[in-house]
This record gives structure tokens, sequence and C-alpha cells, in this order.
């Protein structure tokens, strides 16, 4: 079965003990690119976010062209995240992107900033049609974050009418779910592309906090992204506390 895998990175912080610390940021730079290097051997492509948590971080874009100069030539998308955005803003971080060689652009609104003034003034899905309007989606695939399951469908409504190039899930633990995202999609050709997190003991806190069970798959995480990727083709695959276990488990389903 041939399904592409797709890693998730979070680039490095900004501040460390509430200062910015020049030496600490380039050793994690550092860090960062010996891991991508690294993973890249295993995956199909590499996903980096957009200050995770409302946390200030490294900018995807420069990194990508780092990454691009130490031969890294997977596909590698970034996330846009909305929260403290306008719409210069969106428009210059697009622009960017094309320019840089991203592959695509999973558009999220993301989580209140940690630090300074909140803005949120477009939604993700007015973001995509206004992208799309200039015709940047010309140019770069253009993604919307889903939830992990339909219960709102006033909401779905709008993502669906926004006509993104695939609907990238929060983290899923059900294929029942995941079939019923597919359902609603296939009809606008919208692909899907299922966001798994890798079960382990490093990851616990992180699934408590977005209220993830993965006890459906907690003890055979490779046969779980095989089915999922049997009904998408593509997978994202994130491990948010320890780079090991997720290489592991990439490198498991590289192996079978």
């Amino acid at each position: 079965m041939d399904i592409k895998v797709i890693y998730e990175m979070n680039p490095p912080k900004v501040l460390y003990n509430n200062f910015f610390d020049h030496d600490t940021i380039n050793k994690n730079i550092e860090l960062f690119m010996s891991r991508a290097k690294k993973v890249s051997e295993y995956v199909d492509g590499i996903h980096l976010t957009d200050n995770v948590l409302g946390v200030p971080r490294i900018s995807s874009l420069m990194l990508v062209s780092m990454l691009k100069k130490i031969g890294i030539s997977k596909p590698i998308s970034c996330t846009c995240r909305l929260y403290d955005k306008n719409l210069i803003s969106i428009l210059q971080f697009v622009s960017e992107a094309i320019l840089c060689g991203v592959y695509s652009i999973l558009i999220l609104r993301g989580d209140e900033p940690i630090i300074g003034n909140k803005i949120f003034d477009i939604p993700p899905t007015k973001a995509i049609k206004i992208l799309s309007s200039h015709h940047f989606s010309n140019h770069i695939r253009l993604d919307l974050s889903f939830p992990s399951r339909i219960d709102d469908t006033v909401r779905i409504k709008n993502k669906l009418e926004a006509r993104p190039r695939a609907f990238v899930t929060q983290s899923i633990s059900s294929i029942h779910n995941l079939k019923e995202i597919v359902k609603i999609s296939s009809p606008y050709k919208i692909d899907v592309i299922p966001c798994i997190m890798c079960p382990s003991k490093r990851n616990e806190i992180s699934a408590q906090k977005i209220g993830l069970d993965w006890k459906s798959y907690k003890d055979q995480p490779e046969n779980f992204v095989r089915e999922a990727g049997g009904l998408t083709k593509k997978v994202l695959l994130c491990s948010p506390n320890s780079f090991e276990d997720g290489l592991d488990l990439v490198k498991k389903l590289k192996r079978n």
C-alpha cells in the first residue's frame, strides 16, 4: 500500500526563560536541522508549525530555506496561524512561502498568543477565499484545518464552501470518524490528511491537553496509520514531546 507519510516538526522557540539567547537559539536550530535531515530519510514530506500554542518561534519560512540549502528535497509544508496576523501579514506570509518553494500551506486559527496583543481579524475559511480570489491558489496548495470528527454542520459547511486543496484533521483516534470526514469531503474533491499523534509516554501530556484518547491504536500504531492511510493515501504524524519516539514510528512504517 502506497501511503505518503508527512512528519510534523515545531521550530525552535524564540525566548528562553523569557529572554532572547542567541547561543541557545543557534544551538536549537542546529538540533532542529539535524533532526529534520534524519527524519527526511524515512518520510515523504515535512510539515513545519507556526508559533504552536501561541508560543513565539523561529520563522518556519526561514527554516524552509535553510533545510533546502542542506539538501532536503522532500516537499516541505507550513502552517499559517491566523490568530496574530492581519490580512497584510497573511498575504506576505503566503507570498514568501511561494518564493521559498513551500509545497503547501495549512491555514488555521491557532491558539491565543501567550505574549502581546490578541489579533484575530480573519477566520481560516475567509482567508482561503481571499487568497484564492487573488490567485495565490494557482501557485501554492492551500489546506484548511478540520476537526477530528463532524459535530458542527454549519462550520463544516463553511469549510466545504471554502474549497481548499485538502482538509488536515486535528489528531484522530477513530477510523469511523475519519471515514465520515472522507465521505463528506469526497463530493467536493477535497483531499483529507489525517493527523495522528505518536502514542508514547512522553506525548501523554499533549494528548491529555487536547482530549485525545489513543487507546484504540496505542498498542499497534503502525497498523492504525496504515488503515488511515488506506482511506486517504496521506497521513501527518506528530510527536510533540519526543522526536525519538516519532522517528521510531516512521522507521517501523518504512520497514514494513
